[in-house]
This record gives structure tokens, C-alpha cells and sequence, in this order.
């Protein structure tokens, strides 16, 4: 009898295991699905007030593009998704995926270009991907953590709540300072979806509060007759100097405490120094790792 329940444990034990991989390897399926060429939507629609004195924006926010996503790491564990924005003959590097597997490190963001490590037990962290969004210079932006769920009709669902930083359409509004957000990425055989559940906050030393609701949807459908040459060529010629970028950034975020990220400094400004340093690289002159740490770490700040 013991040496059968032994067996019956061993068993047990080998079957969680081999669903736990498989598991593992349909979240990988899902993250990786998002890398491509898709035409993307950007909508955004405040939907009613949360404060007395404030009136819901009536007009929407729509935007359309062409975005190719790359995959620039795929240690198995870690995925890097690089999204390159083709708005006409304009080419931007656009936002950054990073999915890290029972992450334990999430740096959360506070308000105030501030952001505080969140530690995450390892039962916490257990079959959970982090998701890091970095900004178009490769600073953090946000991040959340939670399972992949796989649905029998054949989409997969992931769906976490996270602060941020106002978005770059808004980043002038004086009357709110950031966002809560429930983020959901649908991934379906046409494409993916970013659905976003945001209110949008103050906070301030002498007041906190939720300001206004919004929805935001994002579409991005596979799409096989654009032309992303541009983007593909941008990608070529800086794809090696935005590595060296995120493994700097990798190094400047603390693993406890907070930093602040500053946009301004003695030596100028971060989105102008970075820019330069972009020129450098398109131009066949990638900065070497030391001149990108000495360029970006006078704007971090230990808070």
C-alpha cells in the first residue's frame, strides 16, 4: 500500500508538472502572437465624471496607424516586444512589451514621475507573466502582473490592473496626474486587442481622487499588403543601440525603493539627449554602453 501511494503521489506530481508546462508554453504562444504588421486603432472615450465640477469630454480620441512589432528577446522566460509606429512617412519607436515569467520585482508607478519596486512573493508571482510597458526612450512606464487564461473557443486573455503616466495626448492636462488602469490583451486568429478600463486620478499632497472614467480600445489586425520598409530599416540600423538602452535602464531601476525619472537636467533634456544619440546610431555610430549609462543617469533620481 505505501509503495502504491507512493506511485499515486509520483503521478500527481508529474501530472501538474506537465501541465504547468504546457501551460507555460500556450503563454508564450500568446505573447509571442502579438509580434507582426497590424493596422492599429487608437481609441479613447471619457465616459462620465467622477468629480462634481468636472463634465466628461464628449469628443473622442481616434487615431489610426500601421505598427510592426518585433521580437528583440526571447530567453523563454523573458519576451521583449518592440512596437515601431508608420504614421504615413513618419517612423516612430513606439512602446516596449516586456513579459517576465513569476516575476518577483514590479516597479509600480506613483505619480510625480516616481516609481517604488513592489516586491511579489514567489506563491504571488507563481504562473503569472509580468508585463513592463517602457516609454519611447526606454524609461519605465508601467507594469502589472496575472495569468494567461486559455479559453476553449481558442482566445487567450490576459488582464491586469496598473498606475500610469498620463498619456503623451495628454501630458499637458493640469487637471489630473495619472491613471488606474485595468489593462486587457485579447489575442485572437485576426489579430489582438488592447482593451484599457481607466479613471483617471488626482493626486496631490492635499487631495486624492478619481477624476473621470475612460475607455480605451485598441485594435492591431494583421495586415499583409502594407509597406513597412521604413520601419524595418529603422529597426536594422538602432535595433543593437536600443538593446544597450534597455539593459541601462535594466541596471538604473532599483531592486528596492523608488527612483525618479527626470525630464530635465543640468545636461539638458532626456528626449533631446536620447534623440542625438538615435542619430548617432542610424548614421552607422551606435554610442558605446558607457556613454548611454553616463547620458541617462543624471536623470534618475533615488528617491
Amino acid at each position: 500500500m505505501k509503495s502504491l501511494s507512493s506511485l499515486l503521489a509520483v503521478l500527481l506530481i508529474s501530472g501538474s508538472a506537465f501541465a504547468a508546462d504546457a501551460t507555460f508554453e500556450k503563454d508564450r504562444k500568446a505573447i509571442l502572437s502579438m509580434a507582426g504588421d497590424f493596422k492599429v486603432g487608437f481609441h479613447f472615450q471619457e465616459t462620465f465624471s467622477m468629480h462634481e465640477g468636472y463634465k466628461a469630454e464628449e469628443k473622442a480620441y481616434t487615431e489610426d496607424a500601421f505598427e510592426t512589432v518585433k521580437v528583440v528577446e526571447d530567453s523563454g522566460k523573458r519576451i521583449v516586444l518592440q512596437h515601431i509606429l508608420q504614421v504615413g512617412p513618419m517612423v516612430v519607436k513606439h512602446w516596449a512589451q516586456i513579459w517576465t515569467y513569476e516575476d518577483t520585482e514590479i516597479l509600480e508607478f506613483q505619480g510625480g514621475r516616481v516609481w517604488t519596486t513592489k516586491k511579489l512573493t514567489a506563491d504571488e508571482a507563481k504562473g503569472k507573466w509580468s508585463q513592463r510597458v517602457t516609454q519611447v526612450d526606454d524609461s519605465p512606464r508601467y507594469e502589472g502582473f496575472a495569468a494567461w487564461v486559455h479559453n476553449a473557443g481558442g482566445t487567450s486573455e490576459w488582464t491586469a490592473a496598473a498606475n500610469r503616466p498620463k498619456p503623451r495626448r495628454e501630458e499637458k492636462r493640469g487637471d489630473y496626474d495619472l491613471l488606474l488602469v485595468m489593462n486587457r490583451h485579447t489575442i485572437t486568429p485576426e489579430g489582438w486587442f488592447h482593451e484599457q478600463d481607466n479613471t483617471k486620478w488626482v493626486k496631490r499632497e492635499d487631495a486624492s481622487y478619481p477624476l473621470v472614467r475612460e475607455v480605451g480600445f485598441n485594435p492591431y489586425i494583421r495586415v499583409k499588403d502594407h509597406d513597412f520598409a521604413k520601419s524595418n530599416d529603422y529597426w536594422t540600423k538602432t535595433e543593437s543601440f536600443w538593446k544597450d538602452v534597455r539593459n541601462v535602464w535594466d541596471e538604473l531601476s532599483p531592486a528596492q525603493g523608488s527612483i525618479k525619472v527626470l525630464t530635465k537636467a543640468d545636461e539638458g533634456r532626456l528626449q533631446d539627449l536620447v534623440s542625438e544619440m538615435v542619430d548617432e546610431a542610424e548614421e552607422g555610430k551606435s554610442p558605446t554602453v558607457d556613454k548611454i549609462r553616463e547620458t541617462l543617469k543624471p536623470f534618475v533620481v533615488a528617491q
